[in-house]
């Protein structure tokens, strides 16, 4: 089934010199044997981007960003991995074979050719719907932006657009040569007694582009009062995929290039997001309703590891923020919660109290828990003792969540202060919870020297165990997560990174991985030794650590080599900036060594 890849993503890997590619992106300028850049994924006056081109891989000393030329495209673009592929076969003029036994080459073509017209359709749709907009004086449209303070600049960072009529759209686009059935099925047509119309007609229209900066669909919001169903959205399409696409996505990856984030904010609406960003808040997208999905998560965590979600404080809004937190934390980002004035959403404290009281908010949001815990104080009476109980063993039972005694204990101030009980006394209730439930189970201790668990011949290196050993267990186990970090600058054998290659694209494409596919891979002498050789089980208490210890040993021969190199240079740099920069690099990276250390040792 996946015979093609390896030999695919080897030969692409080949064909992409990330010196190469990275020139489209940045100026770059050879110091050494590395090339240096600022860095493009962050913004940054001082370069300490720098490519390594004999072994492929990128470091960046600002933003702590690294990898391969596969993590470099994911990055820049804010893609995943079989995204990235699909763009270096592009530019390296290859065909990406299918994961699909019997999805052949015609369909895989027809397909294609079939998406690329759909998404000229919807930029053709949003241009004239634009062009619409910009070409009404007065009316209903025109009084919503005056009434909504929308500038000529936002409209048209956003291609926001109007539908004024039922057939001028349909005529626009049979002009253009689109039938009937294309535009059925980009959703942008309805039928109805044998004849189509616009499905957005009468409405202020908002595009949503995804990541490729691709119109997929539109919002069309009414204009005037409405009771109900404000926007009408299109329906999902081949294009369109409501749980993959984040709105704002397109503005939020421009902004990145140009504005350092210390995370991204997740709200509910359009507006929210096209109001925050006129007001100068551009770390901003929408989940296109309250209903965060693992997918956007997922998207989420190309552009920040820390989000900050800000949904209304309704009901539906609390509901999607308790479920919003534990999908975002699934995901292995940090989260934190920004608490609205009560009754306002972004937007009406732009208007009401300016941008600079959005951004206090922002700089107060609390913590998962804390969330939870004032949450659940709002369901009680705190003024009576009846009340303050309930609440204090409703809120303990929050604390249930975390994992140490540390972070149980962290919160019982906060619990007192609400309940007007004491510390002791709360203290207590949380112990004999604990032992009724027989106890919160604390992370075990792993012994630090245990056996290798692998055969392995004796002239090779821990180096080269620790590689196979990661290989070996992230198709054994499916465990890629466990490490959540891209290993390619760490692993030495070209078969090792072919391997590695070929498990990132089957988790791109949704397949788990396990130990058979091994097996079915040709001319990789390694997939067969992995997938056949003898190798003992892993005990679950101890697989996680062991893996990741390994991981730190790969991660350390590759540090070891970088303040090797950089010290070199060092020694040969003249140039008094060009050493303080350098010399902070070392000292950086001397700190790392030192910290893995600590961490290989239990310390």
């Amino acid at each position: 089934m996946y015979k093609d890849y390896p030999s695919f993503l080897q030969e692409l890997r080949e064909k992409s010199n990330i010196i190469d590619v990275a020139q489209k992106y940045v100026d770059l300028e050879k110091k050494g044997g590395r090339y240096w850049a600022r860095c493009p994924i962050h913004n940054e006056k001082t370069p300490s981007f720098t490519l390594d081109e004999v072994r492929g891989t990128f470091h960046c000393f600002g933003c702590g960003a690294h990898g391969d030329v596969f993590s470099f495209i994911e990055q820049v673009e804010h893609v995943d991995f079989k995204e990235a592929v699909q763009i270096l076969a592009n530019r390296a003029g290859m065909e990406v074979p299918s994961f699909k036994a019997d999805y052949n080459k015609e369909q895989r073509e027809a397909e294609r050719q079939k998406k690329e017209r759909m998404y000229a359709l919807m930029r053709d749709c949003g241009l004239y719907y634009h062009n619409n907009l910009m070409a009404q004086k007065t009316g209903e449209v025109i009084d919503y932006i005056t009434q909504r303070k929308l500038t000529r600049s936002t409209l048209k960072t956003f291609g926001m657009g109007y539908s004024s009529g039922f057939n001028e759209l349909i005529e626009f686009l049979k002009g253009k040569g689109y039938t009937d059935s294309e535009m059925l099925e980009c959703g942008v047509a309805k039928e109805k007694n044998g004849k189509l119309y616009d499905f957005e007609a009468g409405r202020l229209i908002v595009p949503i582009f995804n990541n490729m900066n691709n119109v997929v669909a539109f919002g069309g919001r009414v204009l005037g009062a409405a009771d109900f169903m404000k926007y009408k959205n299109t329906e999902e399409t081949l294009i369109f995929k409501k749980r993959n696409e984040l709105f704002g996505v397109h503005t939020l990856k421009k902004a990145k290039l140009t504005e350092n984030f210390n995370c991204v904010i997740v709200v509910e609406g359009y507006m929210d997001v096209i109001m925050l960003h006129q007001a100068g808040v551009k770390n901003v997208v929408a989940s296109m309703g309250t209903a965060l999905t693992p997918e956007q998560a997922r998207m989420l965590k190309y552009y920040n590891n820390n989000i900050y979600l800000c949904y209304d404080g309704d009901n539906a809004g609390q509901k999607a923020t308790y479920k919003g937190i534990d999908i975002l934390r699934d995901a292995g980002l940090n989260v934190k919660v920004i608490t609205l004035i009560e009754g306002l959403d972004p937007d009406d404290i732009i208007k009401q109290y300016g941008v600079n009281k959005f951004r206090e908010l922002v700089d107060q949001a609390i913590s998962p828990s804390e969330y939870k815990i004032r949450a659940v104080a709002k369901q009680f009476d705190l003024q009576t003792p009846d009340g303050q109980g309930k609440f204090a063993v409703k809120a303990l039972e929050v604390l249930s969540e975390l994992s140490t005694l540390v972070e149980r204990e962290a919160y019982i101030p906060l619990i007192s202060q609400l309940s007007r009980l004491s510390p002791q006394s709360l203290s207590k209730q949380l112990n004999k919870m604990e032992d009724n439930a027989g106890g919160y189970k604390e992370t075990q201790e792993i012994e630090s020297n245990k056996e290798d668990r692998f055969t392995v011949k004796p002239s090779m290196n821990k180096y080269f165990k620790a590689s196979r050993f990661l290989i070996y267990c992230i198709f054994k186990y499916d465990a890629l997560e466990y490490i959540n970090e891209d290993i390619s600058p760490y692993l030495k054998e070209k078969e090792h990174i072919a391997i590695y290659d070929y498990a990132r694209e089957i988790k791109a494409s949704n397949n788990t991985l396990n130990i058979d596919i091994l097996k079915e891979l040709e001319g990789n002498s390694e997939a067969k030794i992995i997938a056949d050789g003898s190798f003992e089980e892993i005990p679950d208490d101890c697989r996680e650590q062991m893996l990741r210890d390994c991981f730190l040993t790969l991660k350390k021969d590759f540090l070891d080599i970088e303040m090797q190199e950089l010290t070199l240079r060092y020694s040969e740099e003249e140039n008094i900036d060009s050493q303080n920069l350098l010399r902070n690099q070392i000292a950086e990276i001397h700190a790392k060594i030192l910290a893995l250390k600590r961490r290989k040792n239990g310390k």
